[in-house]
């Protein structure tokens, strides 16, 4: 019965603090990212204003949001 017990225990996750979610999260993002740049059809100017084009564009969404947000 102890090496069922073993073996289920094995099984079972632990729970964690969710910190080794985040760090593989961010690396995760890093590498996605990276390849992404890498494969890009762009050249690198022209990915550079792009990629700040849209995050102005984000930024104003998150912006707008967080206004209507405290409005309520």
């Amino acid at each position: 019965m102890d090496d069922l017990d073993a073996m289920i225990d094995s099984l079972i996750p632990r729970r964690t603090s969710g910190r080794r979610f985040w760090q593989g999260l961010l690396i995760g993002l890093l590498i996605g990212s990276g390849i992404a740049t890498l494969f890009s059809p762009r050249s690198g100017p022209v990915l550079r204003a792009l990629v700040a084009e849209r995050m102005q564009a984000g930024l104003g969404q998150l912006r707008h949001a967080l206004n209507g947000r405290q409005s309520l």
